[in-house]
C-alpha cells in the first residue's frame, strides 16, 4: 500500500473514529445513546447524527441534521521526534443542529449542544488504554498506527444570528489536533 502523508489521513482517521468506531470501543452515536440512557431522555431531546461528511463544510446547506463536517484546516510543519518526523494537523469538527430536531425551546437545543461536546469529549478521553488518544490507532486506512496524539484544543458553540435565522439552531466547532508520525 502506498502511504500518502497528511491532512486527508488526519481527516479520515478522525472521521472514522467518530461514526465507525471498532470492536469494544463506542462511535459518537453509541457514546450519544449512553448518555440518554444515564440521562434518561429519549432522541427527541438527543438525537444520533445523522450524517457524517469529510473535508467541506456543508453545516446549514446539509440534507440531514443533526450533521458533522471534519474539515482540514492547516497543519504546522516538521516536528522532529525521537526517531521519526510528525506533522500536527489542526482539524475541525462542525456539529449542525437544527432548532427543529430537538424537542423543546432554545434552551432545550443549547442545552444538547453541552451533552453534544460531552460526548465527543468523552471518546477524544483516554478510554480503553488510549484509542481516543490515538483515534482507534489510526483507523483503517492511510493514519493506521501512525496517529500519535489526537486532543481536542477547543469548543466554541456558534451563535451567529445569521447562522439562527430567528430559530435556535446551532454550530458546535471542535477544534483538534491530530499528530501523525511518518510511516516505516
Amino acid at each position: 500500500m502506498t502511504t500518502f502523508y497528511g491532512s486527508q489521513a488526519a481527516v479520515e482517521a478522525v472521521r472514522e473514529f467518530l461514526e465507525d468506531g471498532k470492536a469494544g470501543a463506542n462511535t459518537l452515536n453509541q457514546e450519544l445513546a449512553d448518555l440518554r440512557s444515564d440521562q434518561s431522555i429519549s432522541t427527541a431531546e438527543l438525537p444520533n447524527v445523522a450524517q457524517f461528511e469529510s473535508f467541506y463544510p456543508r453545516d446549514f446547506q446539509s440534507r440531514q441534521f443533526p450533521h458533522i463536517s471534519i474539515v482540514y484546516h492547516s497543519d504546522g510543519g516538521e516536528i522532529d521526534g525521537r526517531n521519526s518526523r510528525m506533522v500536527d494537523y489542526s482539524i475541525e469538527c462542525r456539529l449542525t443542529v437544527l432548532d427543529a430536531d430537538i424537542a423543546g425551546a432554545e434552551v432545550q437545543v443549547g442545552q444538547a449542544m453541552c451533552r453534544y461536546r460531552d460526548a465527543i469529549t468523552k471518546l477524544f478521553f483516554r478510554r480503553l488504554g488510549g484509542e481516543g488518544w490515538t483515534l482507534n490507532n489510526g483507523g483503517s486506512g492511510d493514519a493506521q498506527g501512525r496517529v500519535i496524539l489526537a486532543k481536542i484544543d477547543s469548543n466554541v458553540l456558534t451563535f451567529d444570528p445569521e447562522l439562527m435565522a430567528n430559530t435556535a439552531n446551532m454550530l458546535l466547532r471542535t477544534d483538534l489536533t491530530v499528530r501523525l508520525e511518518e510511516d516505516y
